[in-house]
């Protein structure tokens, strides 16, 4: 009779196999879920963003011979429901331009986080936009518009997934600027700017100065413009 052998691993060897895919999942696996997480929260904002400039648009042609400083998106004079509220939830006399999910009027919570943390992981500060109106729409993202007021420009915080984790500046919560020919940037880069080709490198110098260290992500939304919408940070 001829002898045989079985050919296999050892106890040893398929332990140490073990240990290496262990290994290899423990470096691979956090990397794509941040990266899925980090796509995730892109598809929303620009989601947020197009819808936003959709609705600017038509609140621009139905207010075409009133200025900006006019438009239901500035105070002067009259009050937060009566601006930004309208431009969310509309009134008797006008439709609104979103579909609401919750309402929050002039209180963030609990359409907003408490609190925010910064990228930098060094610096969490308490929420509040008391002097704007706060809903989720019916994407479920969380919005605060802050009007017009006294030459500034009206302010826009949005958390792409409401109150939810992880509560990161430049992660899942951003600042818009809405400037007087309706556009969205950052802060500063006003229409003239777009015009004479100097918002790229404005943009950049804001995202160095503040987005890794704001708790409102202010800062790295222009460098998502300048990126096409890759979070490289």
């Amino acid at each position: 009779m001829r002898n045989t052998k079985i050919l296999g691993f050892s106890l040893s060897e398929a332990l140490i196999a073990v240990a290496v895919i262990g290994i290899i999942a423990a470096i691979t696996v956090p990397n794509v879920i941040s990266s899925f997480q980090k796509q995730s929260m892109i598809a929303l904002l620009q989601k947020t963003y197009l819808e936003l400039g959709q609705n600017l648009i038509i609140l621009r042609t139905e207010a075409y011979n009133k200025t900006f400083y006019q438009s239901i998106l500035s105070l002067q004079g009259r009050t937060i429901a009566n601006t930004a509220g309208r431009f969310f939830i509309g009134d008797a006399n006008n439709k609104p331009y979103y579909s609401i999910a919750k309402d929050c009027g002039t209180t963030a919570q609990p359409c907003f986080a408490a609190s925010y943390s910064n990228i930098n992981g060094n610096k969490t500060e308490a929420f509040s936009c008391s002097t704007g109106y706060n809903v989720i729409i019916k994407s479920g993202t969380a919005m605060c518009i802050v009007p017009a007021n006294d030459g500034n420009p009206a302010v826009v915080y949005v958390d792409v997934n409401g109150p939810d984790s992880p509560n990161i500046g430049g992660r899942d919560m951003f600042t818009f600027y809405i400037y007087d020919d309706y556009s969205i940037d950052e802060k500063g880069i006003t229409p003239d700017k777009i015009k004479n080709n100097t918002a790229k490198t404005e943009r950049e110098t804001l995202f160095t100065n503040s987005c890794l260290s704001s708790t409102k992500g202010e800062g790295c939304f222009g460098k998502l413009l300048n990126d096409n919408w890759k979070m490289n940070y």
